[in-house]
């Protein structure tokens, strides 16, 4: 199910944040969350709801889950990065062993946070990639 983003006239200059999700609940409870640190979020619970939305909308940054039912968070990352070059990937995972973590930042992806995490340092992060993205 796609989550509809924010309306776009009250939130012109914020970033963008693309936030893929299998678990609905989980899903509302980060989206919401995102929204209070001030940005505009879209969230998909597929591979390929995520790639319409990124077909359609700019982002400044995905958060992508690493399983997914119609593929994985990594293959989803090197879609995006196709379809929107320089855009920072954060995975966040429950599944996130050392040697998982690597391989999938290996492959694709600028960080990597392993569920839970408190919410300081999902905010710490996210502004940080977003902070050091290409301005191109």
């Amino acid at each position: 199910m796609v989550e509809a983003m924010n309306p776009p006239e009250e939130n012109i200059e914020q970033p963008r944040i693309l936030h893929v999700e299998d678990d609905p609940d989980f899903r509302l409870l980060i989206a919401a969350s995102l929204r209070e640190f001030g940005y505009v979020v879209a969230t998909a619970g597929t591979v390929a709801e995520a790639l319409q939305l990124a077909k359609d909308v700019k982002f400044d940054l995905f958060i992508l889950d690493v399983r997914l039912p119609d593929g994985t968070g990594i293959e989803l990352c090197q879609e995006l990065s196709e379809l929107q070059p320089n855009v920072p990937v954060l995975y966040y995972s429950a599944y996130a062993e050392e040697a998982e973590q690597k391989a999938a930042l290996s492959v694709c992806g600028d960080a990597y946070l392993k569920k839970p995490v408190s919410p300081a340092e999902l905010e710490q992060t996210i502004a940080r990639l977003i902070r050091e993205k290409p301005k191109w």
